[in-house]
């Protein structure tokens, strides 16, 4: 009799702990599922990596008001904590801008002044390539043709003085005027350009400049870490055939640019921002596409 009740008892005990392990497992598979990335998370980094002007607010949230179409309208707004008792909070939500994001034209737009006059926000369209953002916004993809012909390209407005275009396209920034002057493409791996620069060029966006008879110059910005840098291209069907840093910023020194209507490329140095910039070469594309020492 008592070998049956020591049985029965460890049978219970093997039961109930079975039963105890299951909420463990539940709970790490529910840890899991939380850390998945969610379609808010992506609008959140996409408004992070944007160039809005968030009139110096840095701890914002944000908020997807609705979903039209491929449409994404963003709220950006704060939390202030408005109550006289520290025991008792009390939040009161601020707006300080409103946006849409288009997903398959990969655009972001401002519009809080004006909603009929959006303004566009440049901002890391690498998030949406690394995202799979239509999933998980539940938006649908729609084809987009990869081919750029000659009449779809949007060109840069010569001359280029490299203090405007910074002014305009960097710092302090002034979207519609970078978008107007000085047109930019955001490099992706899988572009058809990629093919034509090779591993020699990885830049974080370019731009292309008026066509040269047969030459295509454009210029490729690398700005995404400490050391920005700037190369001037020449390409002829589909091939680089000449190249020149024209920019460099390295925390020592400035090496910037200025390329006049008829493509004369001058360089200048100077140690920081505060001294006047000093000439010291100049160059232009030969008749082969070459960039030269200008005689």
């Amino acid at each position: 009799m008592k070998k049956i009740l020591i049985i029965i008892s460890l049978i219970l005990i093997s039961c109930k702990d079975s039963k105890l392990e299951k909420p463990n497992d539940s709970l790490k598979e529910t840890s899991t599922k939380n850390l998945e990335i969610t379609c808010g998370d992506i609008v959140y980094q996409i408004v992070k990596s944007s160039k809005l002007d968030l009139r110096g607010q840095n701890d914002f949230l944000t908020k997807i008001d609705r979903i039209e179409g491929d449409n994404v309208t963003i709220q950006v707004y704060i939390e202030n904590n408005v109550s006289e008792d520290p025991k008792v909070k009390q939040i009161v939500e601020s707006t300080i801008a409103w946006l849409v994001l288009n997903v398959n034209d990969q655009k972001l737009y401002n519009t809080s002044a004006d909603p009929d006059n959006p303004i566009e926000v440049e901002f890391d369209k690498n998030i949406l390539s690394k995202n799979d953002i239509f999933s998980l916004c539940q938006i649908e993809k729609k084809e987009v043709k990869k081919s750029l012909s000659n009449d779809k390209i949007r060109y840069s407005i010569l001359p280029i003085e490299f203090d405007e275009y910074y002014k305009a396209c960097v710092n302090p920034y002034d979207s519609i005027k970078c978008d107007n002057n000085y047109p930019k493409y955001f490099f992706k791996e899988d572009d058809a350009i990629a093919k034509v620069f090779s591993n020699n060029f990885h830049p974080s966006d370019y731009m292309y400049l008026p066509k040269i008879k047969d030459y295509q110059p454009m210029i490729l910005c690398n700005t995404d870490s400490d050391i920005e840098s700037y190369d001037l291209v020449i390409l002829s069907d589909n091939k680089v055939i000449s190249s020149l840093e024209i920019g460099l910023m390295d925390g020592e020194s400035l090496t910037q640019f200025n390329i006049s209507k008829d493509y004369v490329i001058s360089l200048y140095k100077r140690k920081n921002t505060t001294e006047k910039k000093v000439f010291y070469k100049s160059y232009i594309i030969d008749n082969k596409g070459a960039i030269v020492d200008k005689k």
